[in-house]
């Protein structure tokens, strides 16, 4: 299975909820990903705005290799989580409420991932667009080995007088699958062989609808990003109640860290992967 824990620094809400996957949805292997996420140029948006890419690389590779060294797991993986479609409050010249990242920019990070064999997510805020319309300018970019997509419905609108974040988002099960089906023609029509991720932040039950509709799709591992900010006992509760034992053995997820917001401080390595508890939480279904 293979599971993320991304180390984040902006605020989001969450609630406690359970799922239902038609179909499985697990990789093939036992990886974890361990990133850092953020925006380049924009500090408030999460560490990739803190810091270069020089000085990013060896950060991102130690915090793997510590958690390489607790969980004796050594197929981990460093990566950039990169927000490519930012949400704007105002809708913009094409009324989407989106700003994307430039293409160089963009390439920027690849190539110097690739380069140290750090993996890459390109993150689409959605704003007025349906998932499939918000990925497809970044389908090019599954062409490198380390690049894979994530979307965030958090942020969708469909009312040109509500900007985003002002009212949480949604997307539907379907629309999961267009987005899938979308990556899975691009990847045939490339030859593209690998497998490639395609990662769903959600905090709230009602962000992605109709979740028994999410179909299987060949050569893409979905990942349920759970956030949660707060104590460590709050998130724990959190995760439990939104990643529990049946939805582990259908989707693989992923676990959030907030830098300043957790608060009275951040989890351990071996609190996040459930090897300790914190006073009487535990984390029950960890990335594994």
């Amino acid at each position: 299975m293979k599971n993320i824990i991304f180390f984040l620094l902006f605020i989001t809400v969450v609630s406690v909820s359970n799922y239902s996957f038609a179909q499985q949805q697990l990789p093939s292997d036992n990886e974890l990903m361990v990133g850092y996420y953020g925006r380049p140029g924009t500090a408030s948006l999460g560490v990739l705005g803190q810091y270069t890419i020089e000085e990013l690389m060896p950060k991102i590779k130690a915090k793997a290799d510590e958690y390489a060294q607790i969980s004796g797991n050594q197929n981990i993986t460093p990566a950039f989580h990169l927000i490519y479609g930012l949400a704007s409050s105002e809708p913009g010249r094409d009324k989407d409420y989106i700003l994307p990242l430039s293409n160089a920019k963009v390439m920027e990070y690849i190539n110097a991932a690739k380069s140290n064999d750090i993996a890459v997510i390109i993150d689409s805020q959605l704003g007025e667009m349906t998932p499939v319309e918000a990925v497809k300018p970044v389908l090019q970019y599954l062409k490198y080995d380390n690049v894979h997509l994530a979307i965030d419905p958090e942020f969708e609108v469909n009312d040109l007088n509500v900007r985003p974040g002002k009212v949480i988002g949604h997307i539907s099960g379907e629309e999961i699958n267009q987005v899938q089906a979308a990556m899975t023609d691009y990847m045939k029509n490339n030859g593209i062989t690998e497998n490639k991720i395609l990662l769903v932040h959600m905090f709230t039950q009602n962000m992605v609808r109709d979740k028994k509709s999410v179909k299987n799709y060949d050569k893409i591992d979905l990942i349920m990003n759970l956030d949660g900010h707060g104590s460590p006992q709050l998130k724990i509760n959190i995760y439990n109640g939104l990643y529990t034992e049946e939805v582990s053995a259908k989707v693989a997820g992923g676990f959030k860290l907030f830098f300043r917001e957790d608060k009275p401080s951040m989890m351990t390595p071996k609190q996040v992967l459930g090897m300790e508890a914190v006073g009487k939480a535990r984390i029950k279904e960890p990335p594994k």
